[in-house]
């Protein structure tokens, strides 16, 4: 594994400033504050969950757009900027006196400064380093994810229980920060053109479609689509998890138990998925892991209610949520190529952060209208059958990165 014996310190950066980065901080520790800050400011669940709605939904500008400066400024320079703008950030968020327009505004502010450390980024680095066991390192980066899903909780609970919401925002923004800084500082690296050749004999640096040439493709939008799809059931199950649960029957804390493993289940998924797809057609792979909570779903919908049940659906959920983000970023490269793989996997991306900021309010209300979670979860099976024909229609991989495949219109 000459690759893992060069390229270790980029990958062990770029997964460190994946787990102290925007998606895993944002996602993994929103619902923790939701019930302090609603109750010293005055609001309600859904007024706070739309600042994580308006956050996830500026990522459709702010995706694209590192992605574009990448490509102009390095890599590097923007991973450093997003672990420090990230932390600013999460103190202003800290300072809000009550103001909704302000709340908003702060995560709308951390969408643009945080985006820097977004996956797009630190997954661009192994395009240099790593051809053979790509999909390996593309799941140990996002593992990263995984293991602040696991960290960052008692953490969090900790400031909060001790010191206050306020505290724990800046305690969490400054602790990422203090973590990741000086790995990315010291090991983060991206390989030139000239050096990926050197490395790989071939001019693998230097393959692949432009951005405009990606969105002229069929493929490009179908990518966006099932990803959008799949992202919209699996945060909505995510986000909505303790409720659903708890309309079935569990205790809170069986619920946190079953949490617990979902956590560790997203590591499991993203290194295990990692794995398979280097030997075998990534769609494929992506069906079965789909297909998982479709079973776990019905389970929980039509199964006995027992703590193996939750157990299960808890599990079966966490392997999708690990799988999702790194078959992205190695369907991409796969089928567009690596030249301009920041700039196309931060326009792709944009699609991940729409369904995001969606899914949990739309889970929400959809439980409210139809008066429990029961059309929601049928939905659900339904849309993530749709994800695993989306994933199978992609096809084959393109014989070479330097012919991309006819375009929609000339």
């Amino acid at each position: 594994m000459n690759e893992f014996r060069e390229g270790y310190g980029p990958l062990l950066a770029a997964t460190i400033g994946t787990m102290c980065g925007l998606l895993t901080i944002t996602n993994y520790s929103q619902g923790f504050f939701v019930g302090p800050v609603t109750a010293d400011l005055g609001w309600t669940p859904p007024q706070f969950f739309l600042g994580f709605t308006v956050m996830m939904c500026v990522g459709l500008i702010s995706g694209p757009l590192v992605g574009s400066l990448a490509g102009k400024y390095g890599i590097r320079l923007l991973g450093i900027a997003g672990l420090v703008g990230h932390a600013l950030a999460y103190w202003m968020i800290s300072l809000n006196n009550g103001s909704l327009f302000l709340w908003y505004a702060s995560f709308s502010l951390l969408a643009v400064l945080g985006a820097g450390s977004l996956p797009i980024i630190w997954t661009s680095v192994l395009n240099g380093y790593f051809v053979k066991h790509r999909g390996k390192a593309i799941g140990i980066i996002m593992a990263g994810t995984g293991m602040g899903a696991f960290i960052l909780p008692p953490i969090v609970e900790f400031f909060i229980e001790n010191y206050g919401w306020r505290v724990a925002y800046r305690a969490i923004g400054t602790g990422a920060l203090c973590v990741s800084l000086p790995i990315v500082l010291a090991l983060f690296r991206e390989k030139t053109a000239l050096e990926a050749q050197t490395s790989h004999g071939s001019d693998v640096g230097a393959r692949g479609m432009t951005r405009a040439q990606a969105l002229r493709t069929l493929r490009f939008w179908m990518l966006g689509a099932v990803l959008f799809v799949t992202v919209f059931v699996i945060v909505g199950l995510l986000s909505n998890f303790e409720r659903i649960m708890s309309a079935k029957g569990f205790e809170r804390n069986t619920i946190a138990v079953i949490a617990a493993a979902m956590g560790l289940a997203v590591i499991v998924g993203r290194l295990l998925v990692g794995v398979l797809i280097d030997k075998f057609w990534a769609p494929g792979i992506a069906a079965l892991f789909f297909l998982m909570p479709v079973f776990g779903v019905l389970l929980i919908q039509f199964g006995d209610v027992s703590f193996s049940a939750g157990l299960a659906v808890g599990i079966a959920v966490g392997l999708a949520a690990g799988a999702e983000l790194d078959l992205l970023a190695y369907l991409t490269g796969k089928y567009f190529g690596s030249a301009h793989y920041p700039e196309i996997f931060g326009t792709i991306f944009a699609f991940f952060t729409v369904g995001a900021g969606l899914a949990p309010s739309f889970y929400g209300a959809g439980a409210q209208m139809w008066q429990g979670y029961g059309m929601v979860l049928d939905i659900s099976i339904a849309l993530l059958m749709l994800s695993i024909l989306l994933f199978l229609a992609l096809g084959r991989y393109p014989q070479s990165d330097l012919n991309p495949e006819p375009a929609l219109s000339s």
